[in-house]
């Protein structure tokens, strides 16, 4: 026995404000041995294996129990075994199905819109990887079941909440992998203890070269890495966590702008004062104003 629910929505009058245009959702539990798909489905979404089927739009299926194969235009047949993430594309031909022996559970949505479109010429989405390792992350399967209610109460603001669903499910898939391979290189441990160094030390001056003699590493390939891993050069995320410092030390009026720039090592008040000026554009005594009115 199968459990098969699904929800199709005719395009919306007006564009989504979101850029992403929720067309359907839906989910079946295929038991072992079940015809598939269980459940006839409208004709531009329905397919037999034998023929295969060419959608009008995406659809992105999550496989959560199972195992099953699938094969594209684009891409030869490969085996798919739960969990995994599959995106389907506009015009690219296409069939899926469960073994028989395991059958399998599914959660889909399907969409397009101006975003998966860009997505997809910039490279994040391909043809060419439809199968996406998303693994059991604890928010992936909770926005498909979030869409699908959505479609069934059809409230107020649905499609909206619906999009914002799957702009969560499409970042998920795009960046987990790329966050797993970062994860197993090993200058990203080396930038993970640089980063929690400088926030130890974000009372203290601390000059860059030192940091990365420290970590065994040269410093123009450390430098490099990190700002790489973090967006920030090693001296810019440093001096960033020391202005927050100084913010958070500037609301304690019992302290003065001597101590404050004692406690955090200044040469000087007026080195700290500069210095505080060309990041906030005011005197510290001045923002220390500001925030008590």
């Amino acid at each position: 026995m199968s459990t098969d629910e699904f929800y199709y929505l005719p395009r919306a009058a007006e564009p989504s404000a979101w850029n992403v245009e929720i067309l359907g959702a839906g989910r079946s539990e295929i038991r072992p041995h079940q015809r598939y798909p269980a459940t006839q489905h409208p004709l531009e979404y329905s397919f037999i294996w034998e023929e295969g089927r060419t959608l009008p739009a995406y659809q992105v299926i999550y496989i959560t129990r199972g195992s099953g194969v699938i094969e594209t235009e684009r891409t030869p047949l490969a085996t798919l075994v739960a969990p995994v993430l599959v995106v389907l594309f506009p015009n690219i031909w296409h069939r899926y199905r469960p073994n028989a022996d395991t059958g399998w559970n599914e959660h889909w949505i399907g969409f397009d819109g101006p975003l998966p479109q860009q997505m997809q010429s910039d490279g994040i989405l391909s043809p060419d990887r439809p199968l996406l390792e998303i693994g059991r992350h604890p928010q992936a399967l909770p926005q498909f079941q979030l869409v699908l209610d959505e479609l069934k109460g059809e409230a107020l603001g649905f499609r909206r909440i619906a999009a914002s669903s799957v702009l969560q499910i499409l970042a998920l898939a795009t960046s987990l992998p790329l966050r797993s391979e970062e994860e197993n290189q090993p200058m990203r441990a080396v930038v993970r203890e640089a980063c929690a160094i400088l926030r130890e030390r974000s009372d203290q001056i601390v000059t860059i070269e030192s940091l990365a003699a420290e970590l065994n590493v040269g410093y123009t390939y450390f430098r490099r890495m990190f700002k790489q891993y973090t967006g920030f050069s090693p001296k810019q995320y440093h001096t960033q966590l020391r202005f927050e410092r100084v913010k958070r030390l500037l609301q304690d009026a019992r302290l003065s702008i001597s101590e404050i720039a004692h406690q955090l090592e200044f040469d000087s008040p007026f080195h700290l004062s500069q210095w505080f000026k060309k990041l906030a554009n005011t005197p510290p005594s001045q923002w220390r104003r500001q925030q008590k009115l």
